[in-house]
């Protein structure tokens, strides 16, 4: 009876906490934009958050006690310990692919070199120990548990500045606010004495932090990397009058490749191109598939030059590919709408297509003719 009423005041006290872990549980197997590798860190770091609200809860229980327990330095090393492991893998999560074991060995060394401090500590009196009356004392490394903790911290703050960079002002301010608002709930904690339990502010985090990677991955077509049409329809609308020109693009062929070799090689053509276009696209260019092979590129905040130069960049490159491209684009200002420069645009690249269809079926015709004459 007296477990299940310890068990009952567990949910009780924590129910939100809890009711934040679900919460993300049930996303994770719902998110189908969500790549794999993420949705294991996100489990593993709630699972770790777990760990740490039940040994936080239960050392605090120990607390009561009149003469020291063994278990109380137990838990309060496994707490010291969790947190710096917590924050690792929430900063795993932005980095797109699986670091060597030499490069997680040397990120988590400060962490495992602390880890046998706080366990070995209520013997060493280095980290800090608790008397035979169950009263906590420190030693000259107490504020090491803070210290490791702040430098995975920074390291979380860091790298999600650099997993931004690349996005647009309003995603960078999301993201700065998930990540750096708990970063301001620990101090003060910390420095009000109000609680070393930080499993609130970051599920709380993770929840967000996880809602957002799911709309962020949502915007973006997954065989290319590219963002989809959803969001190519949504800047032409939202953004419309920072639209200055609109670029269509389309691989030729792409049918013939997958009728003669497969599947698996359009998509291979697919990803060639994406990654050609994105090279080229230039600063002040977004670039969409919003199709099987069709293309969009918006350029804001850029002359025709500019334009013109970006595309012959890209036809340069793709000339180093097996594939090839047509091209069309438009001015805004001159056809009035950003619908009407896309149509515009998508004429001028079926235009383009035409010639190039065009030129092959003469060099054809020409390699005929000369192994006729031959």
């Amino acid at each position: 009876m007296q477990y299940l009423k310890s068990v009952l005041n567990f949910i009780t006290e924590n129910y939100v906490v809890l009711f934040e872990f679900v919460g993300v549980l049930v996303m994770l197997g719902i998110s189908a934009h969500v790549p794999s590798r993420m949705k294991r860190l996100t489990f593993t770091g709630i699972i770790l958050l777990f760990v740490e609200l039940v040994v936080y809860t239960v050392e605090l229980r120990t607390q009561d006690f009149e003469t020291l327990s063994l278990a109380r330095p137990l838990l309060t090393a496994v707490k010291y310990s969790l947190y710096p492991y917590i924050l690792f893998v929430l900063t795993m999560i932005t980095v797109k692919s699986r670091l060597s074991w030499q490069k997680n060995f040397l990120i988590l060394l400060p962490a495992n070199l602390a880890v046998p401090l706080y366990f070995s500590s209520q013997w060493t009196h280095l980290v800090c120990w608790y008397h035979e009356n169950n009263v906590w004392a420190s030693g000259p490394l107490r504020y090491l548990p803070y210290a490791v903790f702040a430098l995975y911290l920074v390291l979380f703050l860091v790298r999600n500045v650099i997993f931004l960079r690349s996005e647009t002002r309003q995603i960078r301010w999301i993201l700065y606010f998930i990540t750096f608002a708990p970063a301001v709930g620990v101090p003060l904690y910390l420095f009000t004495d109000f609680s070393d339990d930080y499993s609130a502010i970051f599920t709380s985090s993770i929840v967000l932090y996880y809602l957002f990677i799911y709309l962020h991955f949502a915007r973006f077509d997954v065989l290319t990397g590219l963002l989809n049409r959803q969001v190519y329809y949504s800047d032409m609308n939202d953004g419309a009058n920072r639209i200055d020109y609109a670029v269509s693009i389309d691989l030729n062929d792409l049918k013939l490749i997958n009728d003669s070799y497969g599947h698996d090689a359009g998509d291979t053509a697919l990803k060639t191109v994406a990654s050609v276009l994105k090279k080229n696209v230039g600063k002040n260019g977004t670039l969409y598939r919003i199709g099987g092979d069709e293309f969009v590129i918006f350029y804001r905040n850029v002359d025709e030059g500019a334009v013109v130069h970006a595309i012959e960049a890209m036809r340069n490159e793709m000339a180093k590919t097996p594939y090839v491209c047509a091209f069309g684009y438009a001015k805004k200002e001159k056809v009035h709408t950003v619908e009407d420069a896309v149509r515009f645009a998508d004429r001028e690249m079926y235009d383009d297509k035409a010639q190039i269809k065009k030129f092959k079926d003469a060099e054809r015709q020409s390699r005929r003719s000369g192994k006729t004459r031959d």
